[in-house]
């Protein structure tokens, strides 16, 4: 079996994190993105953001000396993939997990074409809308982040993805198709197969 990097990829509150923390906690290995964004605690219990485990906070003197192969900027912030992190992944790794920026998709094919596969997270507005609700975005982050996605052609990024999963359901939902693109589901011989059904 040749050793892949699976990168989700997909607007704002499509699932990137939380199918991301789904797979952390199976065992699956997971490349960082390294940003000069410091997450913001929340709340009353100061707890981080749950997509603020899958970045590693660096400041911009130690970002600026990373030997990235991704790099993009938001909002001021600089993210960025490191080189090192890709290739050692494909070293000892069978199956690795990243979250990608849409312009990461170009900068990171030029490198590992053949063993990346995206996964682009497709979810309508309504989703993503209700989504950001839930989150505690206000109206004008929600407008944010829906125009961000617009002007950078997020919704789009489904056509030059290499696997496209509809995420408007359960976040269970959406696992289960990701585990089958990876290659990590069993097919169940015919007379439990047959048990399950009646």
């Amino acid at each position: 079996m040749t050793n892949k990097i699976y990168a989700l990829v997909g607007p704002h509150a499509a699932g990137k994190s939380t199918l991301a923390a789904h797979l952390i906690s199976m065992g699956i290995h997971f490349i960082p993105t390294y940003t000069t964004y410091v997450f913001p605690e929340r709340g009353k219990a100061h707890q981080k953001s749950p997509s603020a485990k899958l970045y590693r906070s660096v400041s911009r003197e130690e970002f600026n000396t990373l030997d990235l192969v991704v790099q993009f900027t938001h909002k001021g912030d600089s993210f960025g993939i490191r080189k090192d992190d890709i290739l050692n992944s494909l070293k000892d790794h069978q199956i690795s997990v990243m979250v990608l920026e849409t312009n990461g998709i170009k900068q990171l094919n030029k490198l590992i074409k053949k063993k990346l596969a995206t996964v682009y997270l497709m979810v309508d507005y309504v989703a993503l809308v209700d989504r950001m609700l839930d989150s505690g975005y206000s109206n004008e982050e929600i407008k944010y982040h829906l125009q961000y996605a617009e002007n950078n052609k997020e919704f789009d990024s489904w056509k030059i993805a290499t696997h496209v999963i509809k995420n408007t359901g359960t976040p269970e939902m959406a696992l289960v198709q990701i585990l089958s693109i990876m290659g990590l589901t069993t097919v169940v011989p015919q007379d439990k197969f047959n048990a399950m059904i009646r």
